[in-house]
């Protein structure tokens, strides 16, 4: 039985529940007015779901994101971008493609050789907010994530900030297509924020970026609020 023949069958069901009564043929046009009422139902919750899924899964590609980070693990997180991926970390400037997301990776601490003994760059994430359109085909998400940044030989740091992100479907499978992270703490470990907050890392003159970074602003003791992307969810502001 196909999902119409199905659907026609329950509306005829409702129509007789109603009061038409099982001894008295239904109205067809009682009948085609419940089917389409029920079609819509159904095509609401199947968007519904359908929304709800690719939702999970965005919240678990970040995840996945955060730990691939956490261990420097590079080939594997750079599996998570489309190929057209635009980055922006702090103030380093814009860096558009993957080519160049590797390359960018590859200057990070265990960019060639992968976080080895004596290495810390725990990165947690927390506070996701994911909203993804109507069609299932882009989104936009916000995470804070918390950093411990150092090494045993006694560099240490506390880094904090706010990852504006942009994602999209391709093949139906989700994908980061932007990752612009707000580095708004930038602390050395044994003075703390309260004593010894650092500013932000800016263009590296031997690798510069594709562009300039697209908003200029200051780490703690500065105060800056990286523009939400999504209303109050109350006041639609």
């Amino acid at each position: 039985m196909n999902r119409s023949h199905f659907i026609r069958m329950l509306g005829i069901a409702c129509v007789l529940s109603i009061g038409t009564g099982c001894n008295q043929s239904p109205n067809n046009t009682d009948v085609d007015a419940r089917v389409a009422e029920l079609e819509q139902k159904l095509d609401t919750a199947v968007a519904r779901i359908g929304l709800l899924e690719d939702r999970n899964a965005i919240v678990r590609l970040q995840r996945v994101y955060g730990y691939y980070l956490d261990k420097a693990k590079f080939d594997e997180l750079l599996a998570l971008f489309t190929d057209d991926v635009s980055l922006e970390y702090s103030q380093r400037g814009v860096y558009i493609g993957k080519a160049r997301a590797e390359q960018l990776m590859k200057a990070m601490p265990g960019g060639e050789t992968g976080l080895q003994d004596g290495m810390l760059q725990n990165h947690i994430q927390i506070g996701g907010v994911v909203d993804v359109n109507e069609d299932g085909t882009t989104a936009l998400g916000r995470w804070r994530a918390l950093i411990m940044m150092g090494s045993a030989d006694g560099w240490a740091a506390w880094q904090e900030g706010i990852y504006e992100n942009e994602y999209r479907k391709e093949g139906g499978v989700w994908k980061i297509s932007k990752v612009h992270f707000y580095l708004t703490l930038n602390a050395d470990y044994e003075g703390g924020w309260g004593k010894s907050p650092r500013g932000l890392p800016g263009v590296d003159a031997n690798f510069p970026p594709d562009a300039p970074p697209s908003e200029v602003y200051g780490a703690y003791p500065s105060v800056y609020l990286p523009p939400y992307h999504y209303p109050n969810p109350v006041t639609g502001r």
